[in-house]
């Protein structure tokens, strides 16, 4: 047990002296994912495995990376979260972990338990999602879920925020620190001179501050969180009424969706940068329902077949055209690649 803790001891402090290192590294795992495609048997299997630990590989380097980050700003190690916030981001870690293995469960689970089996697993999936989405924005101070729960970290400005971080605390020296640790829990502590500013204060309990926050936070913009939320399991819902190729069951995904986008286009004025970015992201996944059964079978499917044949032709394009032909029936099996978002 203690030779495990020292090699992650020591993987730790590999990947905070080696960040851009092992962002090479991550990118070489995710490509090392198709290259396995086709070249083994089951290699659909093969193939989401290596994706999927590929990106819990990034997961894992980026709570290394924002453990060093946080344990170097003093000011926010200090501030501690509450114990709600803090099992919101340990409900994150678990969504996000999901997300990044829930085709490789999907797929494991057809071959385990046949079709009926890979729909009680999605199901499950689905359910606990939206469970874990709606804690998040119940009790803790996010505003709108991203997919995936904790996105990457932005290792190139993390690198120079700790190029600039380091250089200045060359200037500085222990005694003029704004806090100190404790000698029994080893708990760091903000010093009294270490407060900020009387402007910047707040004398309430941190809990109050969150519910503060809530009620300020237009009741319109929750209820189009609240829907985008219920937009899978409605959608598995309207599947297992109407079937998988029904036009009922597109046409009430897509109704939930555009009626949760034109909730929060009403309120806009009241959005966050964030909010509005993540939105312009779901604008753009509406494309994904030209990929979406019965619409691809009927009207998508013909044209891009057309079109991959005739870059089929070019001598460059092929190399792409020929594996996207194959690996597009593959795709839209799974239900977690169309359906996801």
């Amino acid at each position: 047990m203690d030779k495990i803790k020292y090699i992650l001891k020591s993987y730790e402090s590999w990947v905070e002296k080696n960040p851009q290192t092992i962002g090479d590294f991550e990118m070489t795992a995710k490509w090392a994912s198709y290259f396995v495609a086709g070249r083994i048997t089951d290699s659909s299997i093969a193939t989401e495995l290596v994706y999927s630990l590929s990106n819990l590989l990034v997961l894992y380097n980026d709570r290394i990376l924002s453990k060093i980050r946080s344990e170097s700003n003093e000011y926010s190690s200090v501030a501690e979260t509450t114990g709600t916030e803090n099992f919101s981001y340990r409900l994150k870690v678990i969504l996000t972990t999901l997300e990044y293995t829930e085709v490789f469960i999907e797929i494991s689970a057809k071959r385990l338990f046949g079709p009926k089996g890979k729909w009680v697993f999605i199901t499950l999936l689905q359910c606990f999602k939206a469970a874990g989405r709606y804690f998040i924005l119940k009790h803790s101070s996010v505003r709108i879920v991203t997919s995936p729960a904790l996105p990457p970290l932005n290792r190139k400005s993390l690198l120079k925020k700790s190029n600039a971080t380091s250089s200045t605390n060359q200037f500085g020296s222990d005694e003029h620190s704004v806090t100190f640790k404790l000698k029994r829990s080893g708990r760091l502590m903000r010093k009294v001179e270490g407060a900020p500013p009387l402007q910047y204060r707040t004398f309430k309990l941190e809990e109050e501050v969150l519910t503060m926050q809530k009620r300020q936070h237009p009741k319109a913009l929750l209820q189009a969180e609240y829907l985008y939320i219920a937009k899978p399991l409605i959608h598995l819902v309207s599947m297992g009424l109407f079937g998988e190729k029904s036009w009922k069951q597109y046409v009430v995904s897509l109704a939930v969706d555009l009626a949760s986008i034109k909730m929060y286009h009403k309120n806009r004025q009241q959005m966050s940068k964030e909010q509005q970015r993540i939105l312009s992201h779901r604008c753009l996944n509406l494309c994904m329902y030209l990929m979406r059964s019965p619409f691809y079978e009927n009207i998508t499917q013909s044209r891009l077949e057309t079109l991959l044949n005739l870059l089929g032709r070019v001598p460059i394009a092929k190399m792409l055209a020929g594996p996207l032909r194959d690996y597009i029936p593959h795709w839209q099996s799974i239900y977690f690649y169309i359906w996801s978002t």
